[in-house]
């Protein structure tokens, strides 16, 4: 190079679009989630509470639909209570202790990038071991859902706002320890709370209308609808089912 000639300036390496970096960030959230014994202990744990409910007594409450088929049916709905509260707060927990947070914000990674990488990898294993429960209700039950699409929506809502719960826990802990026995706290609210276990029709008025505020219960009675066939929405004494409705491969042949 000639005295003369200027040298010239580095090329900038162009940026990522926020999608790519968001598909990279989740595959590599997989991987420390296959990796993490702690992620599948949280994970198990729906399905461990589908085989205890299943012990419980059963009664019709709707025409053909048994009180244990309504009830693990809501449980598919609320299976990112677990997973969603449990490992986010955990896992966001550990990394703001040992600084990755910091480290991927000050290397550019935006919020986005980085929460929606987190709640990929949780609605990807939610809809895995929700199709495991459905294996089992079905071993056990013999039943299968009428609307697998409809109960696929549900858990995944379930699951992204269960994450955002999640997040919200992290503020108030001090780390990932600390982060698991807080947790247990809004889980056992959100999952008792979520009409599963008991129908949101028998609470009070004022107390319904808080609990059907809540993230949980849309989404179980979503999958109990998605399950059964039936509209619960109103509740199990108005429950009915629609007379035409894509919810019903299964008691189709029964609505006539």
């Amino acid at each position: 190079m000639s005295p003369t000639t200027a040298p010239t300036a580095p090329t900038a390496r162009p940026s990522l679009h926020w999608m790519r970096r968001t598909l990279r960030l989740t595959r590599t959230e997989f991987t420390l989630f296959v990796r993490y014994k702690t992620a599948w202990w949280i994970l198990s744990m729906p399905v461990l509470l589908l085989v205890l409910t299943s012990q419980m007594p059963a009664t019709e409450v709707l025409d053909g639909v048994s009180s244990s088929e309504l009830t693990m049916a809501g449980m598919l709905g609320v299976t990112g209570v677990f997973v969603g509260v449990g490992h986010a707060s955990n896992v966001f927990a550990a990394r703001r202790e040992s600084l990755v947070l910091k480290r991927l914000r000050v290397s550019g990674v935006p919020p986005l990038v980085i929460f929606g990488a987190a709640t990929a990898v949780i609605v990807l294993f939610s809809l895995a071991v929700a199709v495991v429960m459905v294996g089992l209700i079905a071993l056990m039950l013999g039943e299968t859902p009428g609307d697998p699409l409809m109960l696929a929506v549900a858990v995944a809502l379930n699951a992204a706002v269960m994450t955002l719960v999640g997040l919200l826990v992290t503020p108030y802990v001090r780390n990932a320890e600390s982060a698991q026995m807080v947790s247990v706290l809004p889980m056992m609210v959100l999952l008792f709370m979520g009409g599963v276990y008991f129908p949101v029709d028998l609470l009070p008025s004022g107390v319904r209308h808080v609990v059907e505020l809540l993230p949980v219960a849309p989404t179980a009675q979503l999958a109990q609808a998605a399950y059964t066939g039936y509209d619960v929405f109103g509740g199990q004494a108005g429950a009915r089912r629609p007379a035409s409705s894509a919810c019903g491969w299964r008691r189709c042949p029964r609505w006539g």
